[in-house]
């Protein structure tokens, strides 16, 4: 499984803090803890993070920390102002031909998070319980049929998506209409080819520091 950071952009009323990926909680940087579990959980999983607001603070702290930048695949977005997150997918393209989950720079996550998370259940997209989100969706005989803003069961932005998917949004990414996506709307798109998306309640929700990507 190849796990995807998108910490590309800077979050809207939190530019002044830089980027944030570098953001401290406890003393450790939000990529530190990201780094942390997902080696804990899934050893075995290439982490591939994109960057690109204050790049060269990022890249220059990936370089120095010997352990980070030996577990971490680090592409940078130079238009990350330009076009929105399903374009910072377009860029790694050689890594969406495996099952991938999918979070975001400024997401806080522990082991608990994954707790009874299972693979074999399908693509699924995580959902908080406690915290709320401008997204949420729509969920219809245990499937997800859409995901907005201003709804109910709301969305912690973690997906976990099949390779089969994956070759899928691979496929969408070609036409650079749907690169300019947000990624909950290349989720719609599966969902409306009759992909099922199961919703995944963490019974440790994911905290993102500003829950707004658009």
């Amino acid at each position: 499984m190849n796990i995807i950071v998108l910490g590309d952009k800077f979050q809207k009323r939190m530019k002044s803090k830089g980027c944030v990926g570098l953001i401290k909680i406890n003393n450790k940087s939000i990529i530190q803890l990201q780094h942390k579990t997902i080696k804990h959980l899934f050893p075995e999983s290439k982490i591939v993070y994109v960057y690109g607001f204050e790049g060269k603070r990022i890249h220059t702290f990936l370089t120095k920390n010997t352990l980070l930048n030996n577990d971490i695949i680090a592409v940078y977005n130079s238009h990350y102002e330009k076009y929105n997150n399903a374009y910072s997918l377009s860029l790694i393209t050689d890594f969406l031909d495996d099952d991938c989950l999918i979070l975001f720079g400024d997401t806080i996550i522990s082991k608990k998070t994954f707790a009874k998370f299972n693979t074999n259940n399908g693509s699924q997209a995580f959902l908080s319980k406690k915290n709320k989100n401008r997204l949420g969706c729509i969920i219809n005989d245990g499937k997800i049929e859409n995901i907005s803003y201003d709804l109910d069961n709301y969305l912690s932005e973690i997906y976990y998506l099949t390779k089969e998917d994956m070759l899928t949004i691979k496929h969408l990414l070609n036409n650079k209409v749907n690169c300019n996506y947000f990624i909950f709307e290349i989720i719609n798109k599966l969902i409306d080819m009759d992909k099922p998306i199961y919703p995944f309640f963490s019974e440790h929700s994911s905290i993102t520091l500003v829950h707004n990507k658009a």
